[in-house]
């Protein structure tokens, strides 16, 4: 693990579960707590990655809230193209998973105590690969293909400020 990364990340545990409704569940996104040890029903990468199937989210206590926001960004960015019939791959195309990871660094500012700066370490530790070597200056120096992408098809996420409404 790299110099000044956390050595875990934070977790749905962690944060106030209701900060996590109220990015999605105005939206018509539920949110889903899974017992501990169950298996994550719609998970694409299994063990505690959140899952997505229809307009249903599910976590556990031990999902990371990066994956939480990346799935629940997966979901929101999907309206461009349809939600029905998501389950557990978003089927979405490399201009669409990188629109969606900028999402979720916007999102992040929305809940307490993580922030995009905590966001850019959990992604770093978690193993996202992007060209510039980490999540921060990816999102700061080389994203604006992926914030094109949300403007033309997902507008409706964005105000034109930070965070998204």
């Amino acid at each position: 693990m790299a110099a000044g990364l956390p050595t875990t990340v934070l977790t749905v545990a962690d944060v106030r579960r209701a900060e996590l409704n109220a990015l999605f569940s105005p939206h018509g996104l539920t949110l889903i707590e899974v017992p501990a040890d169950d298996p994550i029903p719609g998970s694409y990468w299994g063990d505690e990655e959140a899952g997505l199937i229809d307009d249903r989210l599910y976590l556990r206590a031990d999902t990371p809230i990066h994956s939480v926001l990346h799935e629940g960004g997966h979901w929101l960015c999907a309206q461009a193209r349809g939600r029905r019939h998501l389950h557990t791959d978003a089927a979405s195309d490399d201009a669409e998973e990188n629109a969606v990871c900028y999402l979720q660094i916007l999102l992040a500012d929305r809940i307490t105590g993580f922030g995009r700066r905590r966001a850019w370490a959990d992604m770093d530790a978690w193993g996202y690969s992007f060209r510039l070597g980490s999540a921060q200056a990816w999102f700061e120096q080389d994203a604006d293909d992926a914030l094109a992408w949300l403007q033309t098809h997902a507008a409706h996420l964005l105000d034109g400020t930070s965070p998204p409404t």
